[in-house]
């Protein structure tokens, strides 16, 4: 048998390729399960649909019945044009299984396929393995990425975060084809997905190639997927417009309304914890770094502008972490280069101040989805994080230099 030549030292251990992704994949299967007992220890294990105090997982739960689901619900815009996901269950149950099973089946399949290429989209980041760990416990107890969807785990989102996932991964390496493929399925699953098209189009400009070039290439793998979307809502009728206007309305009068009340706290730091003080760790040097991977800064910010139609927070923005998580661990790594404080103690640190976040946002009561509290004790803790990570760079004294390493982030 063939073995990678690709070795990686760490404390002394020297990991194969293989024996590396077997401990992100493990730490992957870790998460869900703690995130997978969080919830179950409330509702029980696989819990029914009616334990849930939100409404937009039973348009799902009819289509996966098929025949014997309630119309009315089945047509209604934008779910009945989410195609792939209610099949997908739909022939699990053909093949014994409850509904219910076959979404949570599918759910953790997809989570545990996205923490998986997250952690080996860091590692072709040029990550190491502590900055990696690190990396995937924060997500793991990031609410909106994987606890939300414990909770609620009949909805779409999670297979078009695993497929939004996969396109970066796939772009990084440069495997068009794949990519195309990943497209076109998204399609079928939710339309957040052509949030990608963009972020390919910028990642071609950004690497040095034209603008005939970088529209060529994005329409390659545009076209066809965007093609399906459009038959998709001619072939399907739903029994209402999808009035999108409406949509926009509904949404930013709610936010308007609770602006001084928690709309800062719930699109930052309710969002993401810690990940927002990591990013934030040198603040004079972000529009440098946003210039240099003006890509994925403009990734994130598409991924902000869906809250305009959107009165959820911590679901939507869960596609911005492919491209958030990595400029976090960027700063948390040259922090750590330029203060010289030992790694270990800093990282769990980190990992601790996130469960704690974890630990204190509420999911199982009504309207959580749309309307979380501040939690001061997140908002403090995150806070004297930041002001401390300040004092330290200060005592530090680094001697501070123009530029920094481009995407890939580097070893």
């Amino acid at each position: 048998m063939r073995t990678s030549p690709w070795r990686k030292t760490i404390g002394g251990v020297s990991l194969s390729r293989a024996a590396d992704t077997r401990v992100g994949a493990l730490l992957a299967v870790l998460l869900l399960a703690l995130n997978v007992a969080a919830v179950s220890s409330k509702l029980g294990f696989v819990h029914k649909p009616k334990q849930v105090k939100e409404y937009d997982h039973w348009r799902y739960v009819e289509m996966a019945r098929g025949a014997e689901g309630r119309p009315a619900l089945q047509k209604e815009p934008p779910y009945c044009f989410r195609l792939a996901v209610p099949a997908l269950v739909r022939g699990l149950s053909r093949l014994g299984l409850s509904v219910n099973a076959g979404f949570f089946l599918v759910t953790n399949a997809v989570l545990l396929g996205f923490l998986l290429l997250l952690w080996l989209h860091l590692r072709d980041l040029g990550f190491a393995l502590p900055l990696r760990v690190t990396g995937l416990l924060v997500v793991g107890f990031t609410q909106g990425a994987v606890r939300w969807f414990e909770y609620q785990y009949w909805m779409t989102d999670p297979a078009a975060l695993f497929l939004v996932m996969l396109a970066f991964f796939l772009l990084e390496r440069e495997e068009r084809g794949a990519v195309l493929a990943t497209s076109v399925l998204a399609s079928f699953v939710r339309e957040t997905y052509i949030l990608v098209y963009p972020y390919a189009f910028l990642r071609d400009l950004r690497t040095g190639r034209g603008l005939r070039a970088a529209v060529v290439r994005t329409a390659a793998i545009a076209v066809l997927p965007f093609a399906a979307l459009v038959a998709i809502r001619r072939l399907i009728a739903p029994n209402q417009p999808d009035d999108f206007a409406s949509g926009i309305v509904d949404s930013m009068t709610f936010r308007w309304n609770h602006l001084l009340d928690n709309q800062p706290y719930v699109i930052t730091l309710g969002a993401f914890g810690v990940l927002v003080p990591l990013v934030l760790l040198f603040p004079a040097r972000l529009p440098g770094l946003a210039r240099r991977h003006f890509d994925r800064a403009l990734y994130v910010v598409s991924v902000y502008a869906t809250l305009v139609i959107s009165n959820n927070n911590e679901r939507p923005l869960s596609y911005a972490l492919p491209a958030l998580v990595p400029a976090a661990l960027y700063g948390l790594r040259t922090f750590l280069a330029e203060t010289r404080l030992p790694v270990v103690p800093v990282l769990g640190l980190v990992v601790a101040l996130q469960a704690l976040f974890w630990w204190g946002q509420r999911w199982a009561e009504m309207g959580m989805s749309i309307y979380q509290p501040v939690n001061w004790v997140t908002v403090v803790a995150m806070a004297a994080l930041w002001l401390v990570a300040q004092g330290a760079r200060v005592r530090a004294r680094p001697e501070r230099g123009p530029g920094g390493p481009t995407l890939p982030y580097g070893p």
